[in-house]
């Protein structure tokens, strides 16, 4: 017991630092317990599937579609659009002789009545499913000129779900930046507000049907928060996600086994912290 005492009186700053390091870690097992996640959810809420949920489609959506040469054949239950105060953007996928997809962005300045020329968003794609995959999901944001596109893709280095965005109503894409990897084909969907973005997904690596969410304050260029939207015994498919201020609302189809019954939509309202 004397030599102890007398050790601890020759190495002061070695008994000292062990504390300082035990508080540490004792303060870092506090703080884990005390983070909130990046979303603050409400309950899961239920309606019935109503004119204007995803994927309406009309006649204006295709027509005067451009042909895009060696790039393939129109898909057209693929064309998605996003409007803004006189103007309309589509984005579609166009399939290739060996069934790899390049996507598409066109823009209109009358609502459709003339388009520009198309704007090669996305020719990466080194999969053979053709048209048969999900439709991209687009955003556009009036106020800032920003379009936004979640799609998925098998590219080489991976397949996944990826983000690219164009910063001058989509004569320019920055390089896609990657969501979420996996090679489960996955419905997505975005939106934003200024350099606010949210991107919703099924998740490739879940064995159950869930959607997951991954979200940045620096225009997509980074997705530094993700989590998950609906709870593990909440079967969803197919989302769609609106963004307004700090308030998030997610929607998705709910399976439903029994014939001749309506499709039922789940909801999810959240805040972003």
């Amino acid at each position: 017991m004397a030599r102890r005492r007398e050790i601890e009186r020759k190495d002061p700053v070695g008994t000292y630092s062990a504390i300082i390091v035990a508080a540490i870690l004792l303060l870092g097992v506090i703080l884990a317990g005390c983070v909130d996640e990046s979303v603050e959810w409400g309950d899961v809420s239920y309606r019935q599937s109503q004119l204007g949920d995803p994927d309406a489609r009309s006649a204006r959506m295709s027509a005067n579609l451009p042909a895009t040469g060696l790039a393939g054949s129109p898909c057209i239950a693929s064309i998605r659009t996003a409007s803004g105060v006189g103007e309309l953007f589509r984005a579609w996928w166009s399939s290739k002789r060996d069934s790899s997809v390049v996507l598409w962005l066109q823009r209109s300045e009358d609502q459709g009545r003339n388009w520009q020329t198309p704007v090669e968003v996305e020719a990466r794609d080194r999969g053979g499913r053709g048209c048969h995959r999900p439709a991209p999901g687009i955003f556009y944001d009036p106020a800032s000129g920003y379009v936004h596109l979640v799609y998925f893709i098998e590219a080489s280095d991976g397949a996944g779900v990826f983000f690219a965005h164009s910063m001058d109503k989509g004569e320019i894409f920055h390089s896609p930046v990657p969501v979420v990897y996996g090679n489960s084909p996955s419905v997505a969907s975005v939106a934003a507000h200024g350099d606010s973005v949210v991107v919703v997904f099924e998740d490739p690596n879940s064995t159950t049907s869930r959607i997951g969410i991954v979200l940045s304050h620096a225009t997509g260029h980074l997705f530094d928060q993700r989590g998950q939207v609906t709870p593990d015994d909440v079967q969803a498919t197919a989302p769609w996600v609106a963004l307004e201020g700090n308030r998030i609302r997610v929607w998705w189809k709910t399976p439903n086994d029994s014939a001749g019954r309506p499709e039922r939509v789940g909801y999810r309202d959240g805040t972003w912290r």
